[in-house]
This record gives C-alpha cells, structure tokens and sequence, in this order.
C-alpha cells in the first residue's frame, strides 16, 4: 500500500509543479518519500503502524542504509532533506523557490525508484 500511496503522491508533486505551486510540489515530493520508506522498513521486516517523521528517518538511515546497507547513504540525506524543505513550504511565510521544489522532486524520483528495485525485484 505504501508504495501506491508514494507514486500517487509522486505524480501530485510532478503536476503542482508544473502548475507553478512550488509548496505543494515539494510538500507531496516528501510525502512520497515517507511512504517509500515506510514500504522499505516494511520490506525488510521494520514495518510498525504509524511512524513519526524523525523514527522514520532515523530508522531508514541506521538499519538500511548504514547497518544492512541496501540502500545508498544519500536517500537518507534525501528523506532529512526535503522534510526540512517540507516543513517550510507548510508552515514559513516564504515557503519554497522553483529549484527546491524540482530538487525534491528529483530526489523523490530517484528514491522511489531505488526503493521499488528493491521492494519489487528483492
């Protein structure tokens, strides 16, 4: 399930920005990566219920990342990266650029495809 929720996601980040709605691109961008890890912990047998955003993070980067090694250390910089992105395009008066919305994007897209190599091919 999570992994159909963060191409759903993924897709709304693509067209807010296309649309010119750089807080949303990046704020659905973030949320994609969320769900793909959350679909990655489950994978490896990580899964819990409901996660906060930092046990997220903190746990995709210490078990699969760093300790299991299945992924590449940068996704872990990702997901803390557009989070931080993320939190101000919600919540700061000035909100995100075009460029840090199409990085997050970028980021995003390479996440969940690095994410459903693994998820879906093992």
């Amino acid at each position: 399930m999570s992994l159909i929720k963060a191409r759903e996601f993924l897709q709304v980040a693509e067209l807010c920005l296309e649309r010119g709605f750089y807080n949303s691109a990046a704020s659905r961008a973030y949320y994609a990566m969320f769900q793909a890890a959350m679909a990655a912990l489950d994978f490896a047998g990580l899964g819990r219920e409901a996660w906060s955003h930092g046990g997220l993070q903190s746990m995709f980067a210490s078990e699969l990342t760093k300790r299991r090694k299945v992924y590449r250390n940068r996704l872990a910089k990702y997901l803390y990266d557009s989070h931080r992105l993320r939190l101000q395009a919600d919540y700061a008066q000035e909100g995100v650029s075009m460029r840090q919305a199409q990085q997050t994007l970028r980021w995003a897209k390479e996440f969940l495809a690095d994410v459903k190599e693994v998820v879906e091919h093992g």
